[in-house]
């Protein structure tokens, strides 16, 4: 494929390596400091934007008015998905995003959702999170964060609440805390703890570096350059490549 990257940071930096170490060909990288090249762009077979959330959704329909496809790494722009999905329907591109295209991560997430719904059945167990990701990280919670909070909340019906910020008071009993930290150069970790009087059981995924975020990046482009049209999400490459293969 020959793929346009938009942001230069870290990840965007690794996605990019992982793309030519697979045989991708850079056609355009826009940092903070050019502006976008659209004939470069409209030659390229996808664009995959990997920014800060205070300029996603402005090259998202950059990508939508252009009729570019895109994949969206960036994360913390949810709140718009809606608006989102109008853009890309009715610029008829292919479009996906992900709060996390590792696809350990996502196996994780998978493994995390069979332990929830167990435990919803053990109501001895209480539940608690936390991640720590690298300095420049801006957003907290992660994305990936969310997604996790999100399937103990659909799985575990005692809890109906996540307490994300510093707690000063007592915890209730339908509310679960799950907390952040932002520090060093390279963390990428996530655990979930379901506690009782007795043990302690730790669901927990440790990533070394950025390259399974980058190369799931890539796979996940290259799957998406053979689908029609549309919107697709992780769930839709997992479902297909993954959890029925």
């Amino acid at each position: 494929m020959r793929i346009a990257y938009i942001g230069q940071g870290k990840m965007g930096q690794s996605v990019q390596s992982q793309g030519l170490a697979r045989g991708h060909e850079t056609l355009f990288e826009k940092t903070e400091d050019n502006n976008f090249d659209l004939d470069l762009m409209q030659k390229s077979d996808l664009i995959i934007e990997c920014t800060v959330p205070s300029v996603v959704l402005e090259n998202i329909k950059f990508c939508c008015d252009h009729k570019l496809d895109c994949l969206v790494v960036t994360t913390g722009w949810y709140d718009e998905i809606e608006s989102v999905k109008s853009w890309v329907q009715t610029s008829g591109i292919r479009f996906m995003y992900s709060s996390n295209y590792s696809i350990g991560v996502n196996v994780y997430c998978k493994i995390l959702e069979s332990a929830a719904q167990l435990i919803n059945r053990a109501e001895e167990y209480d539940i608690w999170g936390h991640e720590i990701h690298h300095h420049n990280k801006v957003d907290s919670p992660s994305g990936t964060a969310k997604t996790m909070t999100d399937i103990l909340l659909e799985n575990i019906d005692r809890k109906t609440t996540v307490v994300e910020d510093r707690l000063e008071r007592k915890i209730e009993p339908h509310e679960f805390h799950f907390s952040s930290t932002r520090g060093g150069a390279a963390n990428f970790k996530h655990v979930v703890g379901f506690d009782s009087e007795a043990d302690t059981i730790e669901i927990t995924h440790n990533a070394r570096n950025r390259n399974g975020y980058a190369l799931g990046t890539i796979k996940c482009g290259e799957w998406l350059a053979m689908q029609p049209p549309g919107f697709y999400t992780m769930d839709d490459y997992l479902n297909s490549q993954i959890f029925n293969v």
